[in-house]
């Protein structure tokens, strides 16, 4: 797979500059990343077989086709996470001005400066409208009751099964149906766990909409490997399901996110600190700062980059 663009590139595509907070960062400049572009790779301790393996999106206007798609939601799921993402570039930015300004000793923009990312950073904007559409956490097993749904749920997989020509006995296919029930009491506690999560993170929130929103391909996939590969994956009885695809193209949106979400949870905390202690130095708040706009680089990096540009356009006429 080819590198995808960057944000800061698409950020720079679009003209997005500081002034998307209006009076809160009056001292507006270009915003500018000499970083190199980022490539949509899945989690770094990922199993050979699911790195080989991207997941497939359906076309927008719902026609069947063999061209390979990227998954993708409507806009509207992504406009919360672009104002995330200028968000952070924004502020990243503004505190790389901090910390020259206090190189150069020029007290009087400090202290314009130190007050701007007091309102970024204590009392940051919100991310989401009143308009804008919320999280939707489906039921992996079609809403079914009770042991029905997860019957259904292992003849699907077995579908998928035969689809990559694997043979799976009777036996393994019954023990399937107890894991399943297993899995899915584990799915309703973690869906609780992580709306709680949600109601005391807007960040966090903000980026589930999109990816809860996802539409994937759910009979095939993209295989990078060679046909020997997949052969041996194959006799081993290794190679993925669909399901088994999309399970880790989301977990490592999910990584990604949560390295945004505790960057910028860290960066906060040191904004505190340092207003305890005069802002002497300011490098560990850049460096966490860096961070998350680095996480926000990846987990953008798994989206089209036409519906990226698209979104940073509306977010761009939504601060003028």
């Amino acid at each position: 797979m080819l590198p995808l663009p960057s944000l800061s590139f698409l950020l720079l595509a679009c003209d997005t500059r500081r002034a998307f907070l209006g009076g809160a960062t009056a001292t507006c400049a270009t915003i500018l990343s000499t970083g190199p572009p980022t490539a949509a790779i899945a989690v770094d301790d990922a199993s050979s077989e699911l790195y080989l393996a991207r997941p497939m999106g359906v076309a927008k206007d719902g026609s069947s086709s063999d061209a390979v798609i990227r998954p993708s939601a409507p806009l509207e799921y992504l406009l919360p996470a672009a104002r995330v993402g200028v968000y952070l570039y924004q502020t990243t930015a503004m505190a790389e001005d901090l910390a020259e300004l206090i190189k150069d000793g020029e007290r009087t923009k400090i202290d314009a400066t130190i007050q701007t990312l007091d309102n970024l950073l204590v009392t940051s904007p919100s991310f989401i409208a009143s308009k804008d559409p919320t999280v939707t956490r489906g039921d992996a097993y079609g809403n079914l009751p009770p042991l029905v749904g997860e019957v259904a749920m292992q003849q699907q997989k077995q579908k998928e099964r035969k689809q990559q020509s694997i043979e799976v006995g009777f036996a393994p296919q019954f023990f399937e149906v107890g894991e399943l029930i297993g899995e899915r009491r584990a799915w309703n506690r973690i869906v609780r766990a992580e709306s709680s999560r949600e109601n005391a993170s807007e960040v966090r929130r903000a980026l589930n909409i999109y990816t809860t929103n996802l539409n994937f391909n759910r009979n095939k996939y993209v295989y990078a490997g060679s046909k020997e590969e997949k052969s041996k994956l194959i006799r081993e009885d290794k190679l993925p399901t669909a399901t088994d695809v999309i399970r880790s193209d989301l977990d490592a949106r999910d990584l990604y996110r949560n390295v945004v979400q505790t960057a910028l949870e860290d960066a906060r905390a040191e904004f505190v600190y340092q207003k305890k202690v005069g802002f002497e130095d300011v490098s560990d708040l850049v460096g966490l700062l860096k961070d998350a706009r680095t996480g926000i680089d990846k987990w953008f990096s798994f989206i089209p980059d036409e519906d990226i540009k698209e979104a940073l356009e509306v977010v761009k006429q939504e601060s003028r």
